[in-house]
């Protein structure tokens, strides 16, 4: 699940309600204990909404902090994008015309496989989106077909000035290994006004449930400043157990998407953020 920072609660929400089929679970204000387990006290009092899928699964979270920096995801290390599976891409994409969403690549497959088709996209918040329709098996990847019209988050993307260093992170973090390999990645050779055809260093991990990480290599980003930006400020991931670290940073979190006995924040090798909670 992704946790999204934005000056514009309402129309963040109106936006994924009416163009991705996402429905709200519920919405409350930030607790002085979320904020402070976080590490970002600053947040306390402001309002979030949980998002969900048609089957009812969350999604996306929506945190309103109306002083928030506003960056450009595509040139700054940290989380970039994340990547969804929807059943048509180009019938999703298609309603985009007059909405909250800025097309940055037009609708085709990918160069990796004909059995991957995709958009990307600008949200409301600054977010990236990579809109996904996977056709058939992808090996030596695992990845799913969707389920409903808009499904889940399936990869989210980090950006990283050390591929290898960021690889070994989740690889201790998960237990799996990973793939290296360099390909082109169009939204960021657009952002940076590189030639469209320009490889980047990138790796792959494998996770459980059909989801993946992507780590894209990107010497010429920018550093996320301490405070956290517009866009994608953090992502969840569910852990059968949380790993071995100071047992001070496991906190009972009551603002989970999903009921956890523990949750765990931790920063990852580009200083993105990311909260592990442990299911019961």
């Amino acid at each position: 699940m992704g946790t999204l920072l934005t000056r514009d609660l309402e129309t963040c929400i109106s936006t994924y309600e009416n163009f991705l089929y996402a429905k709200m679970r519920c919405r409350a204000k930030i607790s002085q204990e979320q904020a402070h387990f976080w590490g970002h006290p600053h947040l306390a009092g402001c309002a979030y909404a949980m998002l969900v899928n048609t089957l009812g699964e969350p999604f996306l979270r929506i945190v309103e902090d109306t002083d928030c920096p506003q960056i450009d995801r595509l040139k700054h290390t940290g989380w970039t994008a994340l990547e969804i599976v929807v059943d048509n891409v180009d019938a999703i994409a298609s309603t985009f015309k007059n909405s909250p969403f800025e097309i940055l690549r037009p609708v085709a497959d990918l160069s990796l496989s004909d059995q991957i088709r995709a958009v990307q996209v600008r949200g409301p918040a600054g977010e990236i989106l990579y809109l996904t329709q996977i056709k058939g098996k992808v090996p030596p990847f695992n990845l799913p077909i969707a389920r409903c019209a808009v499904d889940k988050v399936f990869i989210p993307v980090v950006s990283t000035h050390d591929r290898a260093k960021t690889l070994a992170f989740y690889e201790n973090l998960s237990g799996n290994s990973g793939l290296n390999f360099d390909t082109k990645i169009t939204v960021i050779n657009q952002a940076y006004e590189y030639d469209i055809n320009r490889t980047h260093p990138i790796a792959s991990l494998q996770l459980k449930a059909n989801t993946l990480i992507e780590i894209d290599q990107v010497d010429a980003a920018k550093p996320a400043g301490k405070r956290p930006a517009s866009g994608i400020m953090m992502m969840t991931f569910a852990v059968d157990t949380l790993p071995k670290y100071d047992v001070a940073q496991n906190h009972l979190t009551r603002n989970c998407p999903i009921d956890t006995q523990h949750s765990m924040i931790l920063r990852g090798a580009a200083d993105e953020m990311i909260e592990l909670i442990e299911l019961i």
